[in-house]
């Protein structure tokens, strides 16, 4: 595998290139919290009758831009072992999916507000929470290549994420959704649904961790302590940026720090960054949802996906919950700036390619939180400069 515990080798980020014409609200910036909207001038145009897909070799897959190059994983040696296993087929599947940019990809543990008012985006909503589970597909495409003609295609990632529809709010116009990231999706296939006017895909789950290492791979001693004490490490640098936010945001105190309970209105008056963090780090605990553990028909209200954390049966092994980790910490810093925003969004790339493993997810979170950490200790400082003087 290219990284440790990389799950099944053949799963490759790829792309493919279906004939869509988008009509996309621009990327939201680094600091933009608002919800995504849906309809109008936003979302895509109906396909052109004639879907293609056109499978691209590995080598085809994207890269981080040229100045974010060090977020690419280095090759490392490998001490654990191989595993004899049976392959067990994994069954295609077929879910409503929506089109985003690659700068809005959603990782597992992160949450996303959409804001649907078109006719077609409400039918698909009405498909999620009827038929689905309330799961649907977050699929991204990449803008064309340098080295292509502009073919009112679009590049789709192979690599996509299965979402789960966690809160619809009705309004006068349309609906407000929130949708967490739960687990990654192999592309197979994408078409359009003729008779409501929204995208189907087809999917197959990307396998999760095992109690004990991937399907393939058993790591070794050596490799157990490296991934204990990364996500030591990341748990360290999380706690101290939240701590650092809330010196920041003149909170009252240690006591707060993590309560989730206002998670929904921080999301929504301006501390989305670090409302977002507290529910990505809650997110960790919770039960894993896969694309093969679903069984349509079913509606939202028939399958609650979250009964075994309400229960309290969830229970994960160390090499789960860093895996979980490895996606949740990938997380905006409040006050971040584009071009950390940009770099952000390169590192979350990096970590939805099935070609990386949780070795890579770690160490790419070590990074970045380390660059978080550090900008953040550098405005409290400011910040207390600036105070002491006024006082002065």
């Amino acid at each position: 595998p290219r990284g440790l515990l990389a799950g099944h080798r053949e799963m490759m980020t790829a792309t493919a290139s279906i004939p869509l014409v988008p009509r996309v609200t621009p990327a939201h910036p680094a600091r933009r919290v608002g919800p995504r909207a849906w309809g109008g001038s936003g979302g895509w145009r109906r396909p052109r009758i004639g879907i293609r897909m056109d499978r691209r070799s590995a080598g085809d897959a994207p890269k981080p831009p040229a100045d974010n190059s060090d977020l690419e994983p280095e090759q490392r040696d490998y001490t654990g072992t191989l595993k004899q296993y049976e392959d067990v087929p994994l069954v295609p599947k077929k879910l409503p999916a929506m089109l985003f940019p690659a700068e809005e990809v959603l990782l597992p543990g992160s949450a996303q507000v959409l804001h649907l008012y078109e006719a077609r985006f409400l039918a698909l909503l009405d498909e999620v929470t009827n038929e689905t589970g309330g799961l649907f597909a977050h699929v991204t495409f990449l803008p064309p290549a340098q080295d292509e003609a502009d073919d009112g295609g679009l590049r789709v990632n192979q690599v996509a994420t299965l979402v789960r529809v966690e809160e619809v709010q009705r309004e006068e116009v349309g609906a407000k959704v929130t949708i967490i990231g739960e687990s990654r999706l192999s592309l197979r296939e994408l078409e359009e649904k003729s008779q409501r006017g929204y995208l189907v895909g087809t999917f197959v789950p990307i396998p999760v961790m095992r109690n004990d290492g991937s399907a393939a791979y058993t790591p070794s001693k050596t490799e157990l302590d490296e991934v204990e004490a990364l996500a030591d490490f990341i748990d360290d640098a999380v706690n101290d940026c939240v701590a650092l936010v809330d010196k920041l945001l003149d909170g009252d105190g240690d006591e707060k720090l993590w309560d989730v309970g206002e998670v929904a209105n921080e999301v929504e008056w301006g501390h989305g960054e670090v409302g977002n963090l507290k529910r990505a780090m809650a997110w960790i605990e919770g039960p894993y949802v896969t694309l093969d553990m679903l069984h349509v028909p079913c509606s939202m209200s028939e399958r609650d996906w979250l009964r075994d954390a309400v229960e309290e049966r969830v229970k994960h092994s160390e090499l789960q919950l860093a895996e979980r980790l490895s996606f949740a910490c990938l997380q905006v810093a409040p006050a971040s700036t584009e071009a950390d925003y940009a770099r952000l969004v390169s590192c979350r790339n990096v970590a939805m390619s099935a070609q990386h493993g949780l070795m890579d997810r770690l160490r790419l979170g070590k990074t970045l939180l380390e660059e978080q950490r550090s900008a953040l200790r550098a405005k409290v400082a400011l910040k207390s400069a600036f105070g002491a003087a006024d006082d002065a």
